[in-house]
């Protein structure tokens, strides 16, 4: 096949090759190489671009959660379907459209909630191609100082409570005795609210001779932050413990003892109950006897009187 003669052929023939070009071209879809990292309640860019850079207005974009029919936001034919959204994207999402033309398909979330944890997919088709890249957003909250109390005595020791809410993820809790060494906490609770942030409550049993703090820390590790708080805990306290214990012991046995005391003095009681009951019983035969007795002589000396 030989060039055209004419220029018109000429321009005809390299406007027909370079269309055919484009229709041939072929695009990636690049996301970031790492995790994003948001607080709950600020705003975040999830990013997103062609490779090669080209003009994207035309083109379909999709960003979707987990399955295609989960979509976070839609853009198809120049505007955005709005009516295409999960319910829980609804006014928290755009487009950035000033980078559409040079290829970045950015989507802006407001409003960072817990529930937004987890796997982005940024997808771009047209009539021949179809991409798509992976975003990983995490969330994260800080939250509250911790919140120490003390709840009662328990096996020799202080029972201590640590209470915080408002984090996510789940945090790290982590006791600390006053020389610095860790102490296993003995029950554990995690519950979350109605926004997903998550609420803690750690109980120690803390047992010592001497002064010391006590010290309760708080970690998010996606944060790398924490919170912590410290209890002091004075020696006379631990011997108060000391001291109750004994007052228990003293008052258990004492108990035991009032106990064998009140049995035994219960049993008696019962014994001579039963004892007088008999000796009241053969007096009562006894007075029966008598009376039957007494009766028989009355009848003998009637019958002594009537006689001529």
């Amino acid at each position: 096949m030989g060039f055209p003669a004419s220029p018109r052929g000429l321009l005809s023939y390299f406007l027909t090759l370079h269309v055919l070009r484009l229709g041939s071209a072929e695009f990636r879809v690049v996301g970031p190489d790492r995790p994003l990292l948001a607080t709950v309640g600020q705003d975040v860019v999830l990013p997103c671009h062609l490779s090669p850079r080209a003009d994207a207005r035309s083109l379909e974009i999709r960003w979707i959660r987990h399955q295609f029919s989960e979509i976070v936001h839609l853009y198809r034919n120049g505007e955005d379907l709005d009516g295409a959204q999960m319910e829980e994207y609804i006014g928290r999402t755009k487009l950035v459209r000033d980078g559409l033309s040079g290829g970045t398909l950015d989507l802006r979330l407001t409003g960072v909630r817990p529930s937004d944890d987890g796997q982005y997919v940024c997808t771009v088709q047209n009539a021949t191609t179809y991409e798509e890249a992976m975003v990983e957003l995490e969330v994260a909250a800080m939250g509250s100082v911790p919140l120490l109390s003390l709840e009662a005595h328990q096996d020799g020791g202080i029972r201590v409570v640590c209470g915080s809410a408002g984090w996510y993820p789940q945090p790290e809790v982590l006791w600390k005795a006053a020389n610095g060494q860790r102490l296993p906490s003995v029950s554990q609770r995690r519950s979350s609210d109605e926004r997903g942030l998550f609420e803690i409550q750690d109980v120690v049993v803390v047992s010592g001779k001497g002064d010391g703090n006590l010290s309760c820390v708080v970690r998010n590790s996606r944060l790398e932050q924490e919170q912590a708080s410290s209890l002091h805990i004075s020696a006379p306290f631990f011997h108060n413990v000391i001291h109750w214990m004994a007052a228990l012991g003293v008052f258990l046995v004492l108990s035991v003892a009032s106990f064998g005391v009140i049995a035994y003095l219960w049993r008696r009681k019962v014994g001579l109950s039963r004892t007088l009951g008999k000796r009241d019983a053969a007096l009562g035969e006894r007075d029966t006897a008598l009376e039957d007795q007494a009766a028989l002589l009355g009848e003998r000396d009637t019958a002594l009187s009537e006689s001529p």
